[in-house]
């Protein structure tokens, strides 16, 4: 089950809190009108939810829904997160999961390749969270426990608008676990490896590292001790681009914030981003922006 939401209406957090029960407990039964998300951190949680039973591990995140009765049906020990908030936009989709893997899909694809000094958003506020979720990723579940443990401080302070931030921290959350459903989807659709999407991820972030210099596959190949089709093949399966195209999406996103921000001349803002043909970078950047540098300088009215 998927609900579509509304990522640019921040939720209203009514409470957040950590608990942790180290002898056997059960969960109370009740009915309540907002919804409640549980993220396990260690132990295990029997909850029925409309006489449909879940048994929660550590790495799950269960959203219960408003008004409807949830009750535990067997005691256990466990350490969990508690999150009970409403949102304005937060509704069940009648989109099946094929459906909503291949939207998700496409707004990564566009927020990849999105202009990062455009007024317009990359992608559409709208999207969709899973009602129930297993976060593997050790790194994922740590940064989310820091995040989550900053949002309880700030509404434990009660200083001025200690809701607000603990709600702004909790779509953090949501955005996080959306980004990880996809990113997990798209590993068992394409049938890959479980390590292509660290293998994505390690290219992303070396190719936004190493911009500046010559990179040939040769160089990525040495890098990371594998074929260079191969890693070619799975970057553009993730991100919908090729390794040499996203490279030169970097750097022609690079020259425009320097020629946004400084008065460098085109020729200069080429070397800058390690092109040092000036006639091939206003080419190349024509190719991505769809105007030409001078074009794009007049257009920022910098005089």
């Amino acid at each position: 089950m998927f609900f579509e939401i509304d990522l640019n209406i921040i939720p209203k957090v009514r409470y957040i809190g950590h608990v942790t029960y180290n002898f056997p407990w059960i969960h109370f039964e009740r009915v309540i009108d907002e919804f409640i998300l549980y993220i396990i951190e260690s132990g295990e949680m029997y909850i029925e939810e409309d006489d449909k039973k879940h048994h929660l591990l550590p790495g799950d995140c269960f959203l219960l829904e408003p008004n409807k009765l949830h009750r535990g049906y067997k005691e256990a020990c466990c350490s969990y997160y508690f999150i009970h908030f409403k949102h304005s936009s937060l509704t069940k989709s009648s989109l099946n999961k094929n459906n909503i893997c291949d939207y998700l899909l496409e707004a990564r694809t566009n927020s990849l390749s999105s202009d990062i000094f455009s007024e317009s958003i990359s992608t559409s506020y709208s999207s969709y969270y899973p009602k129930m979720f297993t976060i593997k990723n050790e790194t994922l579940l740590s940064e989310i426990s820091s995040i989550l443990t900053s949002a309880i401080d700030y509404y434990n302070s009660k200083l001025e608008h200690y809701k607000l931030t603990s709600s702004i921290k909790l779509l953090e959350v949501l955005i996080l676990i959306i980004r990880e459903f996809i990113s997990d989807e798209k590993n068992l659709s394409i049938n890959k490896s479980p390590k292509s999407s660290y293998l994505t991820n390690s290219l992303l972030n070396y190719l936004n590292r190493k911009y500046l210099i010559k990179i040939t596959s040769e160089l990525i190949e040495k890098e990371f001790e594998l074929n260079y089709d191969y890693m070619n093949r799975v970057f553009k399966k993730n991100t919908g681009f090729t390794i040499k195209n996203y490279v030169n999406v970097v750097r022609i996103n690079k020259a425009k914030e320097i020629l946004a921000t400084t008065s460098c001349k085109v020729r200069e803002a080429g070397y800058l981003v390690g092109i040092d043909n000036p006639y091939y970078f206003s080419r190349l950047f024509k190719q991505i922006t769809g105007t030409s540098p001078l074009k794009y300088i007049k257009s920022l009215n910098i005089k």
